[in-house]
């Protein structure tokens, strides 16, 4: 019995030997959970065309947007493990969504395997210029003096714009009332117009109206300050030194991807980042290179979920 299972087991190895080599035979899709246009689906372009020349093979992109990027998400979870299916996962999908959702159709920690991280940005704490608030302790102190007058709002709930503003109000002990709209343009266009006082956009989308004075940055959500706006404190720096927000991505593939395409693949992203003009247009959008392991990206995979459900969970937000 022993013998037979020794020879079964070497057999798979073998063949899954035999498959990474010949890997990739036709062309590799990149699953992107959002709709064209955004930041997301630029960058995820970007790597893809760096990738394609590397493997040998053509790696296109395929929008599936919808219910938070679960839809994408468990397409991908359900496809053949055959390096051929790939998703782009996000902040929001991969580790929001687990926690937001009273159930999903797919396993996040056993329907993936963890490929690389890719990039992180951050979001920049802005305020509509009508609000009397210079810095961060200015726009708290109002908060404190007015609870329940100041509204935020975030790109719907759940989303990570909503819960790391949460994550502030839980950290400073404020009172502001979250207003949701149908994503982050909208939600930049009511700040600037005056429909809602502070948002947590990202910083490529709140850039030009930073520049135009249209917006004023408070602060930025990550440990380090934004290359593009230096002159912003961070959140952490400003007295909350446990608080950090990064929108981050990371590619991953089918649950039983033979380890050596899962290998592959990271050997690809890691050759495909070192593009100088790919740094370049990523810096441009406030962007940071950070591939990993495949064994790193799982275990960051695994403490963001953890992280984020306990922000869900004391936030009382849940989608049915």
């Amino acid at each position: 019995m022993k013998k037979t299972a020794f020879l079964f087991m070497t057999a798979a190895l073998i063949s899954g030997a035999a498959m990474a080599q010949a890997y990739p035979v036709k062309p590799i899709r990149l699953v992107v959970p959002l709709a064209p246009g955004g930041t997301t689906d630029l960058i995820a372009r970007m790597v893809a065309e760096r990738m394609s020349p590397i493997l040998g093979q053509p790696v296109v992109i395929e929008n599936r947007g919808g219910a938070g990027g679960t839809i994408a998400s468990n397409h991908v979870a359900k496809s053949e493990p055959d390096g051929y299916t790939l998703l782009m996962g996000t902040i929001g999908t991969a580790a929001i969504a687990p926690a937001m959702y009273a159930s999903l159709p797919y396993d996040p920690e056993k329907d993936f395997e963890a490929v690389s991280l890719l990039t992180t940005g951050q979001f920049v704490l802005a305020v509509n210029p009508s609000v009397p608030a210079k810095t961060l302790g200015e726009f708290l102190s109002l908060a404190r003096e007015k609870p329940g007058t100041l509204s935020y709002g975030s790109a719907g709930n759940g989303s990570t714009l909503h819960l790391g503003m949460e994550l502030l109000k839980q950290n400073a002990g404020i009172n502001i009332v979250h207003v949701p709209y149908r994503g982050s343009g909208p939600m930049v266009v009511a700040l600037v117009g005056g429909e809602i006082q502070a948002g947590l956009p990202d910083i490529p989308s709140a850039l030009p109206f930073i520049e135009s004075g249209k917006l004023r940055p408070l602060a930025v959500t990550s440990a380090d300050r934004s290359t593009i706006l230096p002159d912003i404190p961070t959140l952490a720096e400003s007295g909350f030194k446990d608080y950090s927000v990064t929108v981050w991505l990371g590619i991953y593939a089918p649950a039983g991807t033979p380890r050596a395409i899962v290998d592959k693949l990271n050997e690809s992203i890691a050759l495909a980042v070192q593009d100088e003009n790919l740094k370049m247009r990523l810096a441009k959008i406030d962007s940071s290179i950070a591939t990993s392991t495949p064994d790193e990206f799982a275990e960051f995979s695994r403490n963001e979920r953890a992280k984020w459900k306990a922000i869900v969970d004391t936030s009382g937000s849940r989608i049915e």
